[in-house]
């Protein structure tokens, strides 16, 4: 009857419905990353319950804040003595309370995952159970943040109590997503970075977090939602000094246990599904049938070279922005992530895939439009089809206008006699495999 009230009175329905709208406003009203290559948010139920936990480094602030509000509703009636003098334990109140908030914004976190699952499905996404630590995660870091509010705000309720804590929550997040996103000037160190409620972006669809990622992340949520708990619910000075115990139990057994690298292989999604030397990823497994037959051509025509490769096989590792593409001279390594065009390429195409750069990805990041690189592979792959046509990326487009220079650089290749046409693209394959020299410049002088 009590806890029926609290989801009544209490800012708990307010705060869980704000949770909802702010979400699916930047989800649905903002493209933002969460609707690009190589991570749409719609591609894997996992990749959903990721961005909508880098969501949390605005939406947390709000929670926590919002708690701060009501924590200070005691304080604000003038009903502190009085609640003091009732022979019921200040937990049985406390309980009451924080469970009706925990519960509502928990479940306007899970409505906004059930809209992402509901995307996923609508693009035909990858649906696993992977996602199950990163939302579970998600939930306990709302919760513990909206008791850490309440917590907050019934030992200093003053007016400013409630913007201050929200624009030290929304500071604090902010700067340890930064350590966590490659490329940003840190100013903590990556395993504080860790302590975030929020996640670096997921580059790619076929990631999660790593274990220890997560069980460190339980130890320091738990820790914070245990302290804030007994903060609201205890009296005495000595009780509010021991009840940091968990807090600090938290940081102590999470901070050893954060690697160095937050993001791992989704092992379902990832996990190799191949016909002969040809493989796909699981969550891919659609392409395999129109891959496995221009792949075993590619590859007899790549015979002929030295070291040839001999597998070919999709990319399943996330995107580094400051890294090359990962690149083996066994392996010819094909993008689905990063290059949706693949998804729908016809047999042509995924074979002039495989033949680009001789069986050697690019040396520039994805979204660089490097004529130099493009040239290069594109005139690799005619040496072994006979025919200049520009390669299926996604960066296609780009390079239309660039069409008649690489004809005029195509016929000054073919016009070479055909050992040198052979001696050149070796060199070509060698320079793409350790992302040295110019790679059109091996092909051809310009």
């Amino acid at each position: 009857m009590i806890f029926r009230i609290e989801l009544r009175r209490s800012i708990a329905p307010w705060v869980g419905l704000a949770l909802v709208v702010l979400a699916l406003a930047y989800l649905f009203l903002l493209t933002g990353p969460w609707w690009k290559n190589p991570g749409a948010w719609f591609a894997n139920t996992t990749t959903t319950a990721l961005w909508i936990r880098y969501l949390l480094q605005f939406l947390w602030p709000v929670v926590v804040g919002a708690g701060a509000i009501q924590g200070m509703r005691d304080s604000r009636s003038g009903m502190v003595e009085l609640l003091a003098t009732t022979p019921r334990p200040a937990w049985q109140r406390a309980i009451r309370l924080a469970g009706a908030l925990g519960a509502l914004t928990a479940l306007g976190y899970l409505a906004v995952f059930g809209v992402g699952v509901g995307e996923v499905l609508a693009h035909d996404g990858f649906v696993s159970a992977v996602f199950v630590p990163v939302l579970g995660i998600g939930v306990l870091a709302v919760v513990a943040g909206g008791w850490l509010g309440l917590a907050v705000g019934r030992l200093l309720p003053h007016p400013l109590t409630a913007p201050g804590l929200a624009v030290v929550a929304f500071a604090g997040t902010i700067l340890c997503w930064i350590s966590l996103e490659p490329g940003l000037d840190a100013v903590l160190p990556h395993r504080v970075g860790t302590l975030t409620p929020s996640l670096a972006e997921p580059r790619g669809s076929m990631v999660t977090t790593a274990a220890a990622v997560d069980v460190g992340q339980v130890a320091w949520f738990l820790g914070l939602a245990v302290t804030g708990f007994l903060l609201l619910s205890v009296q005495s000075v000595r009780a509010r000094l021991l009840s940091l115990l968990p807090l600090v139990a938290g940081v102590a057994l999470a901070l050893p246990l954060f690697p160095s690298e937050v993001f791992a292989a989704d092992d379902v999604a990832a996990r190799k599904v191949c016909d002969g030397p040809v493989c796909v990823a699981e969550m891919h497994r659609d392409r395999l049938a129109a891959l496995a037959g221009p792949g075993r051509e590619a590859l007899a025509m790549l015979a002929k070279l030295p070291g040839a490769p001999t597998r070919v096989e999709e990319e399943v590792l996330p995107d580094s922005p400051a890294a090359p593409a990962r690149r083996d001279p066994g392996v010819v390594y094909l993008d689905f992530q990063r290059n949706d065009v693949l998804l729908r390429a016809d047999a042509s195409d995924l074979r002039l895939a495989v033949l680009s750069g001789a069986g050697v990805p690019p040396c520039v990041p994805p979204s660089h439009a490097d004529v130099s690189d493009m040239g290069a592979r594109m005139i690799a792959a005619a040496y072994f089809t006979g025919e200049l046509k520009l390669l299926p990326e996604f960066t296609r487009n780009w390079f239309s206008s660039k069409r008649d220079v690489f004809e005029q650089l195509w016929a000054k290749f073919r016009a070479l006699p055909e050992d040198v046409q052979f001696t050149r693209v070796v060199a070509l394959r060698r320079s793409l495999l350790t992302c040295q020299g110019d790679p059109l410049e091996t092909l051809v002088s310009r």
